[in-house]
């Protein structure tokens, strides 16, 4: 069992109905995007976990930003005045969470395979460009948002 597997075999797939437990994406240069990919509940999960993660303290930036905010001990983000104790607290929960996707050729790679997934398993909408990104407002994968946030709160 390689690293990410055993990363992965603690979640719960009750949440991510589904889903294969392998891996089938690569991050080789040249993959084909029109080919399906197969995320582990583990991936899904911290692919939602970082956008509800941006959503919540930098709602208008670009999905592909998460990677800086994770890694910034400077004042880019962490001097932002509008931040709440509360906002802080889930930055410090979101880097302990993510901390495996920290290098940004990981965290693209799971995006594009993100957005390669059929949109009934997604619970976030990623524009084409990946310049923005939205929780879905209908669905059964609303729920998720809702247990992300209970997990990170």
């Amino acid at each position: 069992m390689n690293t990410n597997q055993n990363h992965n075999a603690g979640y719960a797939p009750s949440l991510f109905p589904a889903l294969s437990s392998s891996t089938a994406w690569s991050t080789s240069v040249g993959t084909n995007r029109a080919k399906r990919a197969t995320l582990s509940a583990g991936q899904l999960l911290d692919i939602e976990l970082g956008l509800f993660l941006l959503s919540q303290l930098l709602p208008t930036a670009s999905p592909d930003v998460l990677p800086n905010l994770l890694t910034d001990n400077g004042s880019s983000f962490l001097d932002r005045p509008t931040w709440t104790p509360k906002q802080h607290k889930l930055l410090n929960r979101g880097r302990l969470l993510l901390s495996h996707i920290l290098q940004h050729n990981v965290w693209n790679a799971l995006l594009d395979a993100y957005t390669t997934i059929p949109d009934r398993l997604q619970a976030y909408d990623i524009s084409a460009d990946r310049s923005r990104f939205g929780e879905k407002t209908v669905g059964f994968f609303r729920n998720r948002v809702i247990t992300l946030r209970q997990m990170v709160g």
